[in-house]
């Protein structure tokens, strides 16, 4: 007859069949449950039965069981990973957010005290991917973000730590080291003194895991926060280049005249038509030229900005409420760029088929030049002849009146037939003086008449005396006439009527005569009534009143006190400051009533307290009354 095997215990066969679905093979094979600990800690968590022993650094806490299996169950699924590191490494900033931020959500549900060296070193690899697109171009938010990622792996190591500290501690106070081996022979442990030292560290354990697992929903909001605008600062706004494509296409579509510079400062009589085209033509090619290039580079920054864009928003996941801001962005983006290139397309057109400018739109183009090179004084001129165009002909007539009399020559002054006269007494006059003592024919017989009568009448008639006599009155007549000739030349040259001193005169006259012109034309064209003069008061007027608009549109300051109101400043007589300084009347009599009213106080507080007498008081004044009331009598 054959034996009959026994059942195994059913507790066995529970075991069996749990051990079997966590990984035991042949859990069967095991008939008692020590064995079946020691298989499923040794085989399946790959742990060292000796520490789960009865005697090893894990032993059961329960007497009677064999290993701990509790306690290798825990450490076995601690040390199981349960952070998942990312199949690729990140190649945008946005991915390596997105992983950093999943890690930091696991961690949440796993929470602080459950990461083990394996999760440790995925949450510092995602981090340091993170930090490794660290870059001058990114936001303020994402250097925040880029700084604060290894917070949490410090949590994590600050745990660890501890955790280890705390094992140790726990070791010590077995009797094992630090390896689980039981210490040397002979060295004693104050159990007492290390429990209490555990307790410090088990608090300090639960204060940091606390700490970690607040900070962790922080942080993982702050990586919510992290948009498209981190990456690139002000990515999706307009770009400044576009609209001034726009801009300028639009002016040159209006015919805005534009010039190179060449010609600024030159008057408009010393410009030709042909060199204002020249540079009108020259202007506007380069302006187009200047917008395709504007053009180019905004088109480039706008496909950059929608690359980064588009990747951002390729790399947010499903579901994520950023998703609709980035769209957003992208459409943004997308419209931009489009109307970007179509205005650069077109500059670029223009630019390489230009046009000149002709016919009608050439004139209209001279004629607007012409009147950018025109003065402030010809165009306030303009408005001068505007408003009263008689004042604007007298004007030019006084001025063209004071420019004759200032450029004419100045006539004859004095009459031919003068002339004549002066010239024919001077000729005279150098005749006679050129006869000296000569006595013409008429004159001398007059004198041998004279001188022959006189003798004859005295009788002296014979001999050579009277011929002597004769002679000597003769030349002493010739005499006479040439000094009377040299006295009337004398005269006439200092009568001031030589021709000579006619001329200096003459000249004289005529040097005061221009000179007296030329300061009064010098006088109107300084401050006189002329067409500048006009245009320089009524432009200073004009400027002056644009001065007095721009001041008054200008913040005003409050003016000064005055005592008496103002026409310019009707509110000026109304002290700003009053309402201050009634504030600081009424603060000052407040205080003077204060001091007085605590003076007063104050005084009959110390006559009160001088004569009031507490109940204690009174009741030993009584008493000691009644003692000395009573000192006489004897008691016995």
């Amino acid at each position: 007859m054959a034996s009959k095997t026994k059942p195994l215990p059913a507790d066995v066969v529970t075991r069996q069949q749990q051990y079997a679905d966590l990984g035991l093979a042949n859990a069967t094979s095991y008939t008692t449950l020590p064995d079946l600990e020691k298989a499923l800690i040794e085989n399946v968590y790959k742990l060292n039965p000796t520490d789960y022993a009865a005697k090893g650094r894990f032993a059961p806490t329960t007497k009677g069981q064999t290993y701990n299996v509790t306690k290798a169950t825990e450490n076995y699924q601690f040390e199981q990973p349960k952070l998942s590191k990312p199949a690729s490494d990140p190649t945008s900033f946005t991915q390596a957010v997105n992983n950093y931020a999943n890690a930091i959500r696991t961690l949440q549900t796993i929470g602080a005290d459950n990461v083990n060296k394996t999760d440790l070193a995925t949450l510092n690899s995602v981090a340091r991917s993170v930090r490794d697109f660290d870059s001058k171009d990114l936001s303020e938010n994402a250097k925040l973000i880029i700084s604060n990622v290894g917070d949490a792996v410090d949590a994590i190591n600050s745990i660890n730590n501890q955790r280890q500290a705390i094992e140790r501690k726990q070791n010590l106070i077995r009797g094992l080291d630090e390896k689980g081996t039981p210490l040397p022979k002979g060295q004693k442990v104050d159990a007492k003194a290390e429990r209490a030292k555990l307790t410090v560290l088990q608090d300090e354990y639960q204060r940091i895991v606390n700490t970690a697992n607040q900070t962790a929903p922080k942080l993982e909001e702050s990586l919510a926060r992290f948009g498209l605008s981190d990456i690139s600062r002000g990515i999706g706004a307009p770009v400044a280049g576009a609209a001034k494509v726009d801009t300028g296409l639009a002016a040159l579509r209006g015919e805005q005249v534009f010039g190179t510079g060449a010609l600024q400062g030159r008057l408009n009589i010393n410009v030709t038509d042909d060199q204002i085209l020249g540079d009108i033509n020259t202007a506007r090619r380069n302006e187009y030229k200047s917008l395709y290039d504007i053009g180019t580079a905004a088109v480039t920054d706008l496909q950059s900005q929608l690359s980064t864009a588009n990747a951002f928003l390729a790399d947010l996941p499903a579901g994520d409420r950023r998703r609709v801001e980035a769209q957003k962005t992208v459409d943004n983006l997308n419209k931009q760029l489009s109307e970007a290139q179509a205005d650069t397309l077109e500059a670029r057109n223009l630019y390489e088929n230009y046009q000149p400018v002709s016919g009608t739109q050439a004139q209209t183009a001279i004629s607007s030049f012409r009147e950018s090179l025109r003065l402030p004084e010809e165009r306030t001129l303009q408005q001068i002849e505007a408003i009263d165009p008689e004042m604007g002909r007298t004007v030019r007539a006084l001025s063209s009146q004071y420019g004759q009399m200032a450029t004419q020559p100045i006539g004859p002054t004095t009459t031919p037939q003068t002339e004549e006269l002066r010239q024919t007494i001077e000729q005279e006059a150098l005749n006679q003086l050129r006869l000296g003592s000569t006595i013409g024919a008429e004159e001398r017989r007059g004198y041998e008449q004279a001188i022959r009568a006189a003798q004859t009448a005295r009788g002296n008639i014979a001999g050579l005396g009277p011929a002597v006599q004769e002679a000597a009155s003769i030349g002493a007549a010739g005499e006479q006439r040439k000094l009377a000739r040299y006295g009337a030349a004398t005269q006439f040259l200092g009568s001031g009527e030589t021709t000579g001193a006619a001329l200096a005169r003459d000249l004289g006259f005529r040097n005061a005569l221009e000179q007296s012109r030329l300061g009064a034309a010098a006088g109107f064209v300084a401050g006189g009534p002329s067409m500048y003069n006009l245009a320089s008061q009524r432009l200073g007027q004009q400027q002056a009143a644009l001065g007095q608009y721009l001041a008054a549109a200008q913040p005003q300051q409050t003016p000064g006190f005055q005592a008496t109101p103002s026409q310019f400043n009707p509110y000026s007589y109304v002290n700003p400051n009053a309402g201050f300084i009634g504030a600081q009347n009424a603060a000052q009599i407040y205080n003077t009533l204060a001091d007085y009213q605590a003076q007063t106080y104050g005084a009959q507080t110390s006559a009160i307290a001088s004569s009031y007498q507490s109940p204690f008081q009174a009741f030993g004044q009584v008493a000691g009354g009644i003692g000395s009331l009573l000192s006489p009598l004897k008691f016995g």
